[in-house]
């Protein structure tokens, strides 16, 4: 890890937060949310996740003022992602804003108490045993009851809602028996061979091989449990966006949402965990930064992520004694978009190669992000214990220092691919990333300049209109398109499922992409039944190095941000991660003797 780019910036204190800093889009709600460990679990198993890294000790230093108790009451206000949803069945989700709904208002089978620990611990599961390798043994929580709407109507939960959850991921099918591509963990759940209920309060989980990131699985940022009835009532009209359709027991009860992005939560009252909000509130300022900084200045909101660096450095000073900064990586790595490689023309290694090098990684991050980057290989460095170092990702196409090599050869390989025939090359943008960066015709400018051409044009669409067109394999299959944006937010402090459920040629997300590397499947499931941690974090970085060499294998990336997030003093944050932390808010605060709760807009 010495080498590693996180640990490295941090030893130049180039962040002012924690290790474990908070995403800016843990104000934006588009990747994560942000909140304290408010669990008092008395988990039987084991107390850290197979797939996770301990935090290392530290040496004592100075003795720490207390640590001030909690307070009940306030409403939390944030910035919303505007109108980026895809849809309310979060099983067949991979929008970051509905994994943060998912996570104010359900309990996963577990949850993750602490990122920075690497700890598991219990949710709808107050507990669970490994009797031996291949069995999971869960204790449901008693008492825990769904939010009081029908037709669920606030009823105890049962074991037999986690076993529904796992059964309908496996299948990958709507309840009418359609086979739905929108299941995306389908391949993940796999690994399950049955599903049992013995009693009332106990489901055994039999999985057909050694899996140490199974209980990763539960606690992913969309792994929810709502109530069969519920997805029975609702399943045909999850795209519809209804409050009403938002059912679970966690900590939240949605009452309020439109699909430009206001929405309001309030405490439910019989939530199995301590919340200390009242509630919660959502405005859609997204991409417009200069009202959100005026809304934040006003006290209107809790949270800001300034866009640029001279402006955080303004208001840092401006603020001094008055605020809380957050650093860290954004949940949501940028991504140069995903093809289908299976077909021309992306089936052509000299085309996609010369597209791989012509992305100058670096210049995006100084012109989107100010410099506040850091360029990502197919492990993003937020998961950097399991990554290649900035040092070796430096010594592949498409990241070497040596700007001259990459468009040389980048132009070579357009050219003896057929580049120029291809005519018009659209790029996709997102409309919300459009809103943030102005990215079109940042992009189509380096990708033009950079291949000797001008056939790159821009075209903002939606993103549910990329899904689509993701799902139905059009960046490529004979169109000369692709797209660049914010991929879904990392879901695991481990990338191994990720790797195996993506790339492994006979998953179902992989036929999407459809790019075969040698060697790469018997890997992949090596990695998948390795039970060290220490061994899978050699084997995903030999991972990264083969989809390097591919040109990132049907998903090319491109770099992560970095933020800072600005909180008043009265609002009290606790422990936030680059991972989906929506269901730790509960136990966030607010003071309201702090000084600068004055002028607070109430």
């Amino acid at each position: 890890m010495e080498n590693n780019y996180w640990v490295r910036r941090q030893s130049r204190r180039r962040f002012l937060g924690s290790a474990a800093g908070v995403s800016a889009a843990a104000v934006a709600f588009a990747t994560t949310g942000c909140g304290d460990d408010d669990d008092d679990d008395s988990s039987s198993g084991s107390p850290t996740a197979a797939g996770a890294t301990t935090a290392a000790s530290v040496t004592a230093g100075p003795t720490k003022a207390a640590t001030p108790a909690a307070k009940s009451g306030g409403t939390a206000r944030f910035v919303s992602s505007n109108a980026t949803y895809d849809t309310f069945d979060h099983s067949r989700s991979r929008f970051s804003p509905v994994a943060t709904i998912v996570g104010l208002t359900m309990q996963r089978v577990l949850q993750w108490d602490s990122f920075a620990n690497g700890t598991l611990g219990g949710a709808f599961a107050e507990s669970w045993e490994q009797p031996d390798a291949q069995t999971v043994k869960l204790k449901l929580r008693p008492n825990n009851f769904f939010h009081n709407k029908p037709p669920v109507n606030g009823r105890q939960t049962k074991a037999e809602d986690i076993k529904f959850h796992i059964e309908r991921n496996k299948s990958g099918k709507l309840l009418d028996g359609t086979d739905d591509p929108n299941f995306y963990r389908k391949g993940e759940y796999q690994v399950v061979e049955s599903v049992s209920v013995p009693d009332a309060s106990t489901v055994l989980v039999k999985l057909a091989k050694p899996s140490p990131l199974f209980l990763n699985l539960l606690a992913q940022s969309y792994e929810g449990i709502g109530a069969p009835e519920a997805i029975q009532q609702f399943e045909k009209s999850y795209a519809n966006f209804n409050q009403e359709m938002i059912i679970g027991s966690g900590p939240f009860v949605l009452t309020e949402f439109s699909s430009e992005g206001r929405l309001k939560f309030k405490k439910y009252d019989k939530s199995s965990r301590p919340v200390n909000l009242d509630g919660i509130q959502y405005v859609p300022l997204f991409t417009d930064t200069a009202a959100q900084q005026a809304a934040w200045e006003q006290k209107q909101i809790d949270g800001y992520g300034p866009s640029t660096i001279q402006v955080l450095e303004e208001l840092r000073s401006r603020f001094k004694g008055k605020v809380t900064e957050r650093t860290g990586f954004s949940a949501n790595p940028i991504i140069c978009g995903s093809y289908n490689g299976g077909a021309a023309p992306w089936n052509n290694e000299n085309l996609i190669g010369a597209y791989f090098r012509a992305v100058d990684r670096r210049q995006l991050v100084q012109q989107f992000h100010g410099g506040r980057g850091a360029i990502s290989g197919s492990i993003p460095p937020s998961q950097g214990a399991f990554a290649l170092t900035e040092k070796e990702l430096i010594t592949f196409p498409g990241y070497l220092q040596d700007r001259d090599k990459d468009i040389s050869d980048a132009r070579k390989m357009w050219e003896a691919g057929g580049g120029p025939a291809l005519g018009d090359v659209t790029i996709d943008v997102p409309d919300i990333f459009e809103g943030s960066y102005q990215a079109s015709a940042i992009l189509t400018a380096m990708l033009n300049k950079n291949l000797g051409t001008s056939q790159f044009k821009a075209k903002i669409e939606p993103y549910s209109t990329i899904t689509s067109k993701i799902v139905q394999k059009k960046y490529g299959s004979g169109n000369a398109n692709l797209w660049y944006g914010w991929d879904t937010e990392v879901l695991d402090p481990e990338p191994t499922a990720f790797l195996v459920s993506n790339y492994t040629s006979t998953s179902s997300l992989n036929q999407q992409f459809e790019v075969k590397v040698p060697g790469l499947d018997d890997l992949l499931g090596k990695v998948a039944v390795e039970l060290s941690p220490d061994k899978r974090k050699e084997m995903t970085k030999d991972v990264e190095r083969m989809l390097l060499k591919a040109y990132g294998a049907g998903r090319p990336y491109s770099h992560v941000q970095i933020t800072n997030t600005l909180y008043w003093n009265y609002y009290k944050p606790a422990e936030s991660a680059p991972f989906s932390t929506a269901h730790l808010l509960a136990n966030a605060w607010i003071d309201p003797d702090d000084p600068t709760y004055q002028g607070r807009a109430s």
